[in-house]
């Protein structure tokens, strides 16, 4: 009996994506964000990258600006 390896390695495109969810992942948390929100902000980042919609760095600088705009804590009318 002979043994194969088959070596089945993700796209390149793939690899980009794992890498903006984690990028992403780690700046909400960073930012202070809860879990399930900075989850959600990375799982964005990656679908947009494997559509091919952005490039990866664009898509966490993207992302990251996004967050930035949501926790800036303006005074509200009243």
């Amino acid at each position: 009996m002979s043994a194969v390896i088959l070596s089945f390695t993700p796209s390149v495109r793939c690899q980009r994506a794992a890498g903006a969810f984690a990028a992403v992942n780690i700046i909400a948390r960073r930012m202070g964000y809860a879990d399930h929100l900075a989850y959600r902000a990375a799982r964005l980042a990656r679908d947009e990258v494997i559509a091919g919609k952005k490039s990866a760095a664009r898509a966490v600088a993207d992302m990251k600006a996004d967050l930035r705009l949501a926790a800036r804590d303006e005074p509200r009318l009243a």
